[in-house]
């Protein structure tokens, strides 16, 4: 029976980071369990919800004797986390129960289930895959997953689609992420050190790809891969393996218009938080219409929906040409400039009916895209989508 000592410092924050995988809904008592077992002087911590498996491991100040047992993931983690001594002894009895203690302070008892029960961790091949910086993971990621769906509806968009392109100069391999909800999309892309040997797109589930942004964040490099139909990171102690969404994704490069015919530039922060003034006329947290009057040095933003009130500000931008309007959702130009390095924004629209671009020159590879929202001009105040990615 397992019988080991641990410092809390090692063992809370892997605790901590299967949190977030952990199924709480789930009908099956099991995966709300983390599954602990010994390995020489090493602890291994799994868990999964079927989709995510994630494995660990810390080292133990001692292993008095090698065992397995499965416990409550949160209930474990709280007890943990708040334990008054830095050196934990674990100790399992029977029926799975496990006592937790430490220097004669402190001492927890929580039961478990068996450890034959839970879902053992997949192993994948290392074949089709390379080591990639953790920052550059992280930053594809962070600029592509606000814009995910969470319409289970649109199952292609429920995530978010890597592949591996050749750049223009030299053919130097990219890792290029997108994503969309149908009423805008982002893209992103970093240049590799070693070819991936992607064969064709993959999508990463919503969820998993949350969990491999927070899994690499800290790592200076990780192992990227692909499996069959599962992707995996390897970063240190910790591994872990998704299922890949089932589905073919939209053909993006059809919507992203190949020329810009008018645009103007504008200082990132101003605009935003202008944006963000006018949504509070908004009762809709996710819809927040606003229309933009853009002349020669300026572009006078006011909210749509005058049922709260009325709220209008002006914005110095650079723009030299004709003067012309365009109506957007300010939520979706507010997530895309969240992300964004650059202090000076280009947003390009041809035309009413085309997609707003938005780049900045820190953002080299990256692009955000809205669907803009159609005056109704009989109403002169209310709006519409005039488009669907997905």
């Amino acid at each position: 029976m397992l019988r080991l000592v641990v410092e809390k410092k090692a063992l809370s924050p892997v605790l901590a980071r299967i949190q977030t995988i952990v199924d709480k809904k789930t009908t099956m008592n099991i995966l709300n369990n983390v599954f602990l077992y010994t390995s020489a002087d090493e602890l291994f911590i799994e868990a999964t919800d079927l989709e995510i498996s994630y494995r660990g491991r810390v080292r133990c100040d001692e292993v008095e004797e090698q065992g397995a047992v499965t416990l409550g993931a949160k209930k474990f983690f709280e007890i943990v986390r708040e334990f008054p001594s830095e050196t934990i002894r674990l100790i399992e009895g029977e029926n799975y129960w496990v006592t937790i203690g430490g220097g004669g302070k402190a001492e927890y008892r929580i039961g478990g289930l068996s450890p034959e029960d839970f879902p053992r961790f997949r192993e994948v091949s290392h074949e089709r895959s390379a080591e990639v910086e953790g920052a550059l993971l992280k930053e594809l990621l962070d600029k592509t997953l606000y814009s995910a769906s969470h319409d289970e509806s649109k199952y292609a968009l429920c995530g978010v689609y890597v592949e591996e392109v050749l750049g223009e100069e030299g053919g130097t391999p990219l890792l290029r992420m997108v994503s969309s909800d149908g009423h805008r999309l982002s893209c992103a892309e970093k240049a590799l050190d070693h070819p991936l040997g992607l064969d064709g797109g993959i999508i990463l589930p919503r969820k998993g790809a949350a969990e491999i942004r927070r899994m690499v964040e800290g790592y200076d490099r990780v192992r990227f891969g692909v499996d069959g139909g599962f992707a995996f990171v390897a970063a240190g102690p910790e591994h872990m393996v998704l299922r890949l969404v089932d589905a073919a994704f939209p053909d993006y490069k059809a919507i992203i218009p190949a020329e810009k015919e008018r645009s103007f530039f504008f200082d990132k922060t101003t605009f935003y938080s202008a944006l963000k003034r006018l949504s509070i006329m908004s009762a809709d947290s996710l819809f927040r219409g606003v229309k933009a009057a853009v002349s020669p040095g300026s572009v006078e933003v006011e909210s749509l929906h005058k049922e709260m009130g009325e709220a209008r500000e002006v914005v110095d931008v650079e723009y030299e040409g004709e003067p012309f309007e365009i109506a957007f959702n300010a939520k979706y130009i507010m997530d895309a400039l969240g992300v964004m390095d650059s202090d000076r924004v280009e947003l390009a629209c041809n035309n009413d009916f085309s997609p707003c671009v938005i780049q900045g020159e820190k953002d080299p590879g990256f692009l955000a895209l809205v669907m803009p929202m159609s005056l109704r001009k009989e109403s002169g105040e209310d709006a519409e989508d005039t488009g669907n990615e997905g």
